[in-house]
């Protein structure tokens, strides 16, 4: 069975792209058993710099003129192309990104076409603490990229979304028939380590000391601030407890706080200091201002320790009962969260259930449910457990 990932950038399934969500489901498939055809839009030269100079004359920049309609002609157009020459032979497009190209002119005819978000783009410009409305891109240009997904998503046979909360916008926002919205759920990458083990040399992992952990790259979006000022609190209520900070976050003086930075992926270093620290965590929270499908949860959830997850957004329908969920300006929530989080018992049993549900939000299981949602017929061995 071939399977095309169709994705708006040169690589299709680069690790860079979308927080990595094309690369994780291009490994799902592949470990379920399917060829994978990468399907990018890599623009030739003379179109490419043609493109460029349209985009300054109207004075766009940025990720304004990464949308702008020049731009999603250009894609339209090679990513058709591209598309033709193995339509043939495919089983199934998967397309992601499609408010940047028109995907009823470059779906192939008699091909199943199925649609991968998080939520809507409608959803993200309502919220004041979306990465567009932080942007402050210019409505009209943000009402285009709308109308362009929602064009997409009922181009496509079937939308697959990561929630609940996201499926409910594009029925509603968009006007997708229900019954062509499946909710699939997210992958991750599971962190290398135990939810009961530090490390062979250091032993099980101390429930009795409350140890929060915060990974927030973006420290304004993610609520960093609002994450110390609860924990100010909970030491008067708890003075053992500690907070390690990962992130781009300002100097911090605060007592029990260790900031460590921001930890990138693709060093080795820092990575592994990072499965440290949740390996001897005993909780993780991020109330964020705004998460549509944070993998961040899961990739908690992996290491066996309960979240405390924000409500705006979808992010408390991934975990379950392995979650707190909070309103971003409700300190008083989130304290409570964190003190019952720093009984030791409950933040034990919550942190098994999390890494339950970690399990069966694995990339290979989001990539079978995709091609049911395309009554693809899916009867196909799991190979090496892929996340």
């Amino acid at each position: 069975m071939r399977v095309a990932l169709l994705y708006p950038q040169p690589d299709a399934v680069s690790p860079a792209n979308w927080s990595g969500i094309p690369s994780g489901l291009a490994r799902g498939l592949e470990a379920c058993g399917i060829d994978v055809v990468p399907v990018g839009a890599r623009l030739p030269l003379g179109m490419h710099q043609a493109v460029a100079v349209l985009s300054r004359i109207g004075g766009r920049r940025g990720a304004v003129a990464d949308r702008m309609p020049v731009r999603q002609w250009a894609r339209t157009r090679v990513l058709t192309e591209n598309l033709a020459r193995v339509a043939g032979s495919l089983d199934a497009v998967i397309a992601m990104g499609t408010e940047m190209y028109d995907l009823a002119a470059v779906r192939y005819p008699h091909v199943p076409v199925a649609t991968f978000d998080d939520g809507t783009l409608r959803q993200m410009w309502d919220n004041p603490d979306s990465d567009i409305r932080q942007s402050r891109f210019p409505e009209d240009q943000v009402k285009l990229w709308f109308d362009r997904q929602a064009a997409s998503s009922r181009a496509a046979d079937v939308c697959c979304v990561s929630t609940g909360w996201a499926a409910r916008s594009f029925v509603a926002d968009y006007g997708v028939s229900s019954a062509r919205v499946s909710v699939v759920g997210m992958g991750h990458r599971p962190r290398a380590v135990s939810s009961s083990v530090v490390s062979a040399s250091a032993g099980p992992r101390d429930w009795s000391v409350p140890r929060f952990l915060f990974i927030g790259v973006d420290w304004q979006r993610k609520n960093g601030a609002a994450v110390l000022a609860a924990f100010a609190e909970l030491r008067t209520i708890v003075p053992s407890a500690t907070l390690d900070i990962v992130g781009r976050h300002p100097p911090i003086d605060q007592a029990g706080v260790t900031g460590h930075g921001f930890l990138p992926r693709e060093q080795p270093q820092a990575q592994a200091l990072l499965d440290g620290l949740f390996s001897a965590a005993t909780v993780f929270v991020l109330p964020s201002r705004f998460d549509p499908s944070p993998i961040a949860y899961l990739e908690a959830a992996s290491a066996g320790l309960p979240v405390i997850a924000t409500s705006e957004g979808g992010a408390g329908e991934l975990l379950g009962a392995a979650a707190i969920t909070v309103h971003p300006d409700d300190r008083a929530a989130l304290v409570s969260a964190m003190v019952r989080l720093a009984d030791p018992g409950v933040a034990r049993a919550m942190g098994e259930e999390a890494a339950l549900r970690a399990r069966s939000a694995s990339w290979s299981g989001v990539a079978q449910r995709i091609l049911l949602a395309l009554d693809i017929p899916v009867d196909l061995p799991v190979r090496g457990g892929v996340r």
